[in-house]
């Protein structure tokens, strides 16, 4: 199935910030997590697993409105949320490190 924006998962790189606790946004144990991730490095590993995605560089985690960190965001057909978050955590530090 390709890529639809009503049904596609938000993945904030505030879920994977290592500097955040799970109050301030972080979805993924910090073992799986990175210093101020990018939408590149998470775009990257949804290529990896082989999901579509499209990236918005404007948005802003609620959250954290002031700043505008953008957004990546997968289809959902393959996998659901609570899959994709660790999975995508793992690429993210076998490709960016701590």
């Amino acid at each position: 199935m390709t890529y639809d924006d009503d049904t596609a998962i938000v993945l904030w790189p505030e879920y994977f910030d290592i500097e955040r606790t799970r109050s301030q946004g972080r979805r993924v144990p910090r073992h799986l997590c990175v210093r101020e991730p990018s939408l590149d490095i998470i775009a990257k590993g949804a290529t990896i697993l082989d999901l579509e995605y499209r990236v918005f560089e404007d948005k802003s985690y609620p959250a954290n409105w002031a700043a505008k960190r953008g957004c990546v965001r997968v289809e959902r057909d393959k996998m659901s949320k609570t899959e994709i978050l660790p999975a995508i955590g793992e690429i993210l530090v076998k490709n960016q490190g701590r």
